[in-house]
């Protein structure tokens, strides 16, 4: 040390080494701040140590992996103990700058600004972090120079099996750097790397080309630069993962880190959202603000409110169409002339970003999509103009800036269930239900727990009608059901009773009670609200939550139709639930 100390001392050495010992200095101040503060709040302040994390590594399965990039991000500590007490968590330096390390160390900096990195380091991956074997200094220098990736003979070390989250995740990585080589991309979420497949147009098991990493890896990595901001809600690799599903990957994918950017701006409450995670704000009807002669001269309500809406079907071929056309209509003569509609019909999914945006062109200020089918449109058109409220009828959509909305039907599933439990002679019950998405699997929860309360030796026998070559009222005829619950609603032109709870004998239908949707008063809600400002107060109390209208029997969204020919027994029954 004193030797390093002398020629510092020189005269002719200072001038040659000032600007790279600034470098250092640069460098150790990063490792001070990091290293105070993680003292400050108890944290171990020395690099991790894989030998010491995994005792058994020397038992595991190791795999060569060759010489391959590895993410300087990604680099989480050292192999063994050794050098570790000479750099900070950051792999910043640590030691006194007049040092024989501090001079190697920005020896090493001067030769690597002139003639690049030579050597390449050697490391261990063990659940896609590595640990440098070699080269510490190397890692730490690229790490100052802000690089990306540094060249590394790497060593996969294979983890005990475990029933974990993290190993399920890794598992998923190893399909996914099988088939792309890919190892920049680090999710922590079951499923991810499937949405991420999907996201992207690709299969598991395909083998990726050149080209296609080649791809991704530009595109990630200047997504990464217009998303590099200290405060970032999510991580890089989430963040990629839900603007892709928003905005599509083939369209994004030559984009500049300018482009980028823009669109990250508009998308920004999406990544607040998935950040905190919490269940979407289940609002059991919208809010309505009192009228008051401030909020009316503050508030500028376009008047009329201009309000579209997008079915998949006609109403007079779908029954589900013809229930929200009822809602829309209702609407028109609840608010006269404070409100104007239109609606489209028959839209498939793959038209609805081109309609939704003609729409929301055209001037409407409101567009309600009345199928599930139509989310992924409203998210992009949700983008595209901020300026227009954009709704989707599904159960519990997790973005921000469109509010979904549905009625818990399964309270009407409960009662109906009663009533069956209570008419079924011979304690068999059937169920005929179309797919087991949006709600579906609680109702058919609800109407069981409803025929268990009023006949504890109920059975219900469950059938699916979108199965091929089946004929579920054959089959519960042959199993001699004649209590059954079918399709909730029917459209102006099908014949067929067979549909609410339902006796059958014989051929005979004997229709005992029904749902009734009620999504004028869905509707009505949602145009109260945005007339009134109250809109507005919705999004600001759940800045950081997706929200779900989820309207059921306390405000008649959701009814029940009975026949008169129930027992007057199980009518009370039903009154005395349906209070």
């Amino acid at each position: 040390m004193d030797l390093y100390r002398l020629l510092l001392s020189q005269s002719i050495l200072k001038g040659v080494l000032h600007m790279t010992l600034d470098h250092y200095l640069h460098a150790q101040k990063k490792a001070l701040k990091l290293t105070h503060a993680l003292q400050a709040k108890g944290e171990d302040t020395t690099l991790p140590v894989l030998s010491e994390i995994v005792p058994e590594l020397n038992r595991l399965t190791q795999v060569s992996l060759g010489l391959i990039q590895i993410p300087l991000n990604q680099i989480e500590g050292t192999a063994t103990r050794g050098r570790t007490t000479a750099f900070a968590r950051n792999f910043m330096p640590l030691l006194d700058p007049a040092s024989e390390f501090a001079y190697k160390w920005y020896t090493l900096y001067d030769d690597v600004i002139l003639n690049g990195l030579r050597d390449p380091i050697i490391a261990l991956e063990y659940y896609n972090r590595f640990y440098i074997v070699e080269g510490n200094k190397r890692v730490s220098v690229m790490k100052t120079l802000d690089a990306v990736s540094i060249e590394a003979h790497v060593t996969r070390v294979l983890p005990e099996p475990e029933d974990s989250e993290r190993y399920r995740v890794y598992h998923e990585f190893l399909r996914f750097y099988a088939d792309s080589g890919i190892n920049f991309i680090c999710f922590t979420r079951e499923g991810d790397y499937n949405r991420l497949y999907a996201a992207i147009g690709k299969t598991p098991g395909e083998k990726w080309t050149a080209d296609e990493i080649a791809d991704l890896n530009s595109c990630y990595h200047r997504f990464e630069q217009a998303y590099a901001h200290p405060k970032n809600p999510l991580s890089t690799t989430d963040a990629f993962l839900k603007y892709i599903e928003m905005f599509g990957y083939a369209e994004s994918v030559d984009f500049t880190p300018a482009q980028f950017q823009a669109k990250i701006v508009k998308v920004w409450p999406e990544f607040v959202v998935a950040a905190a995670g919490k269940p979407a704000a289940l609002l059991n009807q919208p809010a309505e603000k009192q009228q008051t002669l401030l909020n009316t001269v503050l508030r500028r309500v376009p008047n009329p409110l201009r309000c579209a809406f997008v079915y998949n079907h006609s109403p007079q071929e779908g029954a589900w169409t013809y229930n929200h056309e009822l809602g829309r209509k209702a609407l028109e003569k609840t608010f006269g002339s404070r409100i104007e509609t239109t609606s489209r019909e028959n839209v498939n999914p793959q038209d609805a970003v081109r309609v939704i945006d003609e729409l929301a062109c055209e001037g409407y200020h409101v567009i309600f999509t009345a199928s599930p089918v139509f989310l992924d449109a409203c998210i992009k058109q949700s983008v595209a103009h901020p300026e227009t409220k954009i709704l989707n009828c599904s159960l519990l959509a997790s973005y921000h800036n469109v509010r979904s909305y549905y009625l818990r039907i399964y309270e009407a599933k409960f009662i109906l269930g009663a009533i069956a439990g209570a008419m079924a002679d011979n304690d068999a019950i059937g169920y005929i239900a179309d797919y087991p998405i949006y709600g579906v699997p609680a109702s058919i929860n609800a109407f069981a727990l409803g025929a268990q309360m009023t006949n504890p030796r109920a059975k219900v026998y469950l059938k699916w009608s979108s199965l091929p070559d089946t004929n579920p009222e054959k089959e519960l005829a042959s199993l001699g059901v004649h209590i059954i619950s079918n399709r909730d609603i029917s459209a102006p032109q099908m014949e067929s009773r067979a549909f609410g709870l339902y006796r059958e004998e014989g051929g005979v239908i004997d229709n005992l009670a029904m749902p009734v949707w009620n999504w004028e008063t869905v509707y009505q809600g949602i145009a109260r609200s945005i007339l009134s400002g109250a809109w507005e107060d919705d999004a600001s109390s759940n800045a950081d939550r997706a929200m779900s209208y989820f309207m059921g029997m306390s405000t008649n969204a959701i009814d029940l139709l009975c026949s008169k020919r129930l027992p007057p027994r199980v009518r009370r029954l039903v009154d005395l639930l349906h209070e």
